[in-house]
């Protein structure tokens, strides 16, 4: 895993320092780079149902997301995947396992240089910068974009339960062994019902750390909004921290 680099202490002060130091950022390594603005700088970069004061909404996203569906279904008609519902459901505003994140810097400066003011106060923006692994970069049609997105449709207890096993699996988690011994399990053979009922070939072989392990997923670009933006996300399963190489601006 890569590690987090640390916070620059000399931010840059005019766009043409602030585009500058991203393209030495994105230089950098081959790594795909992502970024994502934050009107303010005290909010965390997590995906809004993970944020700390949404703990309800997690303990309760099953009964969310059919909410939404059951209310707009003409809305979610065209969608083929839990992702896909995700996706838009995020455009609606409810806060989702995604984290927005952009292919283009200067989006994620637009973003974080929003004048207006949030709750009624000035706040500094901040401009992210991700560096992706190549094996934590996964596209809209990824088996392990549907194991991950289909937490959304198990109730809590069953999150629960599978935190639970994972720390059961002794020594490597992603062996042969423990793989086999952990689909076996009827909370996964439930979430493999879900997978099939929108990938009926799908095999019952999901790695552990898959349910655990943030990744990188490029979207269709079917969106206006993610394709004006150069638009992606960042899709979080089970753990709420992302391994990466992060580089922040406040501009």
């Amino acid at each position: 895993m890569a590690k987090r680099s640390k916070t620059t202490s000399v931010p840059p002060r005019t766009l043409t320092d602030f585009i500058e130091a991203f393209a030495r950022y994105s230089s950098g390594s081959d790594y795909l780079k992502c970024f994502r603005g934050q009107q303010d700088s005290s909010w965390p970069n997590v995906a809004g149902i993970l944020r700390p004061d949404l703990k309800e909404l997690l303990e309760n996203e099953k009964r969310a997301v059919r909410e939404l569906i059951s209310v707009q279904p003409h809305e979610f008609a065209s969608d083929e995947t839990m992702f896909d519902e995700l996706v838009r459901m995020q455009h609606f505003g409810l806060p989702t396992r995604l984290l927005d994140v952009s292919l283009n810097a200067l989006v994620a400066l637009y973003f974080a240089t929003d004048p207006g003011a949030v709750g009624g106060k000035p706040s500094d923006g901040m401009v992210t910068a991700f560096a992706i692994q190549p094996e934590h970069e996964k596209w809209f049609d990824s088996d392990t974009v549907s194991c991950i997105a289909n937490l959304a449709n198990m109730t809590s207890e069953e999150k629960t339960e599978i935190n639970r096993l994972r720390k059961d699996l002794k020594g490597d988690i992603s062996s042969a062994s423990n793989i086999k011994k952990f689909n076996k399990y009827d909370v996964i053979q439930r979430l493999h019902q879900f997978i099939r009922s929108e990938k009926p070939y799908f095999q019952p072989i999901i790695n552990p750390i898959d349910l655990f392990v943030p990744y990188f997923v490029h979207p269709k670009m079917s969106n206006r909004r993610i394709l004006a933006q150069s638009g992606a996300f960042i899709l979080y399963g089970l753990k709420q921290t992302y391994h990466h190489f992060q580089c922040a601006y406040r501009p």
